[in-house]
């Protein structure tokens, strides 16, 4: 599949398409104008959304998010991780919550706790409510806030203009045992 993306007017969205078909023959992929689409506003990808307002989660997997069951081996764990982890960009403190469920144990010997249901809860609520990211506007600045502690490390990325602040993407994760020996500000 290639994407690509113009602003309107749709003059701009054919000249696209000539130089997809230059750049792609040379890896010998054809492209058929049957099987093309134009002027989408709204685009399933790779379990997103892309639509002009923004980035969001594919409602379909986040059903998956939803119905996913309480975990009860190490193996459950790792696979609602993992497709927790797909979207994190989406999910503020990620790593901060999800801390509590990684566990090293045997797979038959997992201790689940009143925290590791907590952060179960607050994954499935944070995807479930997961805001819109906007695509950059490379005319704005960007702002980077950074944030630390004695076990993680977090970053959202935004942009402020026309009077409102614009989520681009989060970032974050848990310092490994040699980061937790530096200060916040060494890292």
């Amino acid at each position: 599949m290639i994407l690509s993306y113009s602003l309107p007017p749709l003059n701009n969205i054919l000249k696209i398409y000539p130089l997809s078909l230059i750049v792609s023959k040379p890896a010998g992929l054809t492209l058929k104008a049957s099987k093309c689409d134009f002027s989408r506003k709204e685009l399933k990808y790779l379990g997103h959304i892309i639509t002009p307002g923004g980035i969001k989660p594919d409602p379909g997997l986040i059903d998956s998010v939803k119905l996913f069951p309480q975990p009860t081996r190490l193996k459950d764990i790792q696979s609602f991780l993992g497709l927790t982890g797909y979207y994190r960009k989406f999910i503020k403190d990620y790593a901060k919550i999800r801390s509590h469920q990684k566990s090293k144990r045997p797979p038959n010997n997992i201790e689940w706790s009143v925290e590791c249901t907590i952060a179960f809860e607050r994954l499935k609520t944070a995807l479930t409510q997961a805001p819109i990211l906007r695509a950059p506007n490379f005319n704005e600045p960007f702002i980077l806030e950074t944030d630390a502690c004695d076990y993680g490390l977090g970053a959202v990325l935004t942009q402020e203009y026309d009077n409102k602040k614009f989520v681009i993407a989060y970032a974050s994760r848990t310092q490994t045992a040699a980061e937790r020996n530096y200060f916040p500000t060494n890292i």
